[in-house]
């Protein structure tokens, strides 16, 4: 099947591109192109680089060409930012170096944009019937696929393929455990899960790397203050999502609670982009309720553990409940492999 997706597009592109030759403009079938509304939504970096890679994941799905449209801005920029009440203004620039999907196409000069919030699949469909009718070419403009990927997450597998990031074999095991926390001591409270969910879930498959003789380091990537200090409406990134202010202290992280986990590396406060690298290349990764580590997760090669909220999981990560409770036998069956591939092929 996946061949044979991948020969329609690339029929497609052939048609697509056929006739541009040096000097000369592309002569596009009528048809449509999909790319991110990059100046719709100008939030976190995670939320815009899973609707940028998602948009680009449809474009796989309905055999369609992918045109990419860069970061325009990075509205909120972590903890970091919210404490220092000023962002870089910049920083797009470095998010754009790394996460460039390339362009299938050089677009025509009449190509026609048509701005769709959050299509469904029958939007797409009803897109293409119409471009064809009236034989123009339309780059679909799209801020959400969510309506589309939520319900079928498998539709983000391409994605793998197209990681900036490498993974390298080691003999040891990594545990990557992203901690959600930063503006949300302020802002959407409810989506935080308590640091005893994370500790077990990772004490979970501590157990079965014991057991297995296998060795292994927890890192912990999460954010906390230097200080304690006020956040407001008008605090960088919070746009008026809140109407009084709000004291964010480092008591309230309780950063003490994962001093249980054995081998523990705390990446506290570390460059976002490093962060991302670190938890996609993890041999199992844990994620909140955020699309910044579920974002990490879709270039994952290894275990996801994940709990559930409105993002669905694609279909070989382990769901946790809050007790951390991970299904047994999968885990066991992940972690023996692992270590089999390490004993066939030891790393240089």
């Amino acid at each position: 099947m996946r061949k044979v997706v991948c020969l329609t597009l690339t029929l497609i592109l052939v048609q697509l591109t056929s006739c541009h030759q040096a000097g000369n403009p592309p002569v596009v079938k009528p048809g449509i192109a999909l790319t991110y509304a990059n100046d719709k939504a100008t939030d976190g970096a995670g939320a815009q680089l899973q609707r940028v890679y998602g948009i680009y994941a449809l474009s796989r799905y309905f055999h369609v060409p992918y045109v990419h449209s860069p970061l325009k801005e990075i509205g909120y920029q972590g903890l970091a930012a919210l404490e220092k009440n000023a962002g870089d203004p910049h920083l797009q620039d470095r998010y754009n170096r790394i996460f460039k999907i390339p362009s299938d196409i050089e677009l025509p000069a009449n190509a026609v944009p048509k701005y769709v919030e959050s299509p469904t699949v029958g939007d797409i469909e009803r897109l293409k019937r119409e471009a064809e009718k009236e034989n123009k070419f339309y780059l679909v403009r799209i801020l959400f696929p969510y309506a589309i990927t939520d319900k079928n997450p498998e539709i983000y597998r391409p994605i793998k393929q197209i990681s900036p990031f490498h993974t390298e074999s080691s003999n040891i095991f990594r545990i990557a455990i992203h901690v959600r926390r930063g503006e949300e001591f302020a802002v959407d409270s409810q989506r935080m899960l308590p640091n005893s969910y994370y500790v077990a879930a990772t004490m979970r498959i501590v157990k079965d790397l014991q057991q297995l003789g296998i060795p292994f380091v927890c890192e912990l990537y999460t954010e906390v203050p230097t200080k304690a200090f006020v956040v407001t409406g008008q605090s960088h990134g919070i746009n008026g999502r809140i109407s009084h202010p709000v004291v964010i202290d480092p008591k309230m992280n309780r950063i003490e609670d994962f001093d249980v986990i054995p081998n523990l590396h705390k990446c506290i406060n570390l460059d976002a982009i490093e962060t991302l690298k670190g938890m996609a290349t993890a041999d199992a990764l844990i994620i909140s309720r955020s699309s910044y580590s579920y974002f990490a997760a879709l270039f994952s090669k290894g275990i996801v553990i994940y709990f559930p909220f409105w993002h669905q999981p694609l279909h070989e990560w382990l769901v946790s409940d809050i007790s951390g409770n991970l299904p047994s036998e999968e885990l066991l069956q992940e972690l023996q492999s692992w270590k089999a591939q390490r004993q066939q092929a030891p790393p240089k």
